[in-house]
């Protein structure tokens, strides 16, 4: 289970990373991880224009909150940010790209922002979970190198800390 869970975590923390990324990208190629709708403006209740399979790319043009507008041929509009990731770019990022994600945690926008979450898994999902190695696969995708992180970390001026496993207890 321990093996498990370190594995967990760390693709957890890829994907952290790779969806932070992507926020960075303007006018960047995405693609679409979970078939969705483009909608014309960032809500859930706006008019579907048309329905995005997965795999499908498109050009991120702007965020907000938890949406990002893209572009699809000559149509615009929006899809979930949790719905698409960034491809990776031909050549490396700009020096210094990394100190826009740390901006991203320092912004002082009086806006609304909307967010997104996964919801909990029930007592009888966990006991019927089976092993899907092909999303493990699929994860696996968007696995980077140690050495880029180091390198897109030095760029944000991020540094490491070490975080021990949680036992439950209250602190």
């Amino acid at each position: 289970m321990t093996g498990l869970r370190q594995r967990s975590g760390w693709h957890a923390w890829v994907l952290a990373v790779l969806m932070a990324w992507s926020l960075l990208a303007v006018a960047q190629t995405h693609e679409v991880t979970t078939a969705t709708p483009l909608r014309a403006t960032p809500s859930l209740n706006s008019m579907v224009l048309r329905q995005l399979a997965v795999g499908a790319p498109v050009q991120a043009v702007r965020t907000q909150g938890g949406w990002l507008k893209v572009k699809v041929g000559e149509q615009q509009g929006w899809v979930r940010l949790t719905h698409v990731h960034a491809v990776a770019p031909a050549r490396p990022a700009p020096q210094g790209a990394g100190n826009a994600l740390a901006s991203l945690f320092t912004g002082s926008s009086t806006a609304p922002t909307a967010t997104t979450g996964t919801r909990g898994l029930t007592q009888e999902q966990l006991a019927n979970a089976q092993p899907a190695p092909q999303e493990v696969q699929r994860l696996d995708r968007y696995a980077v190198s140690a050495a880029d992180a180091r390198q897109f970390a030095r760029g944000g001026r991020l540094s490491a800390t070490r975080i021990g496993d949680y036992d439950g207890a209250a602190q």
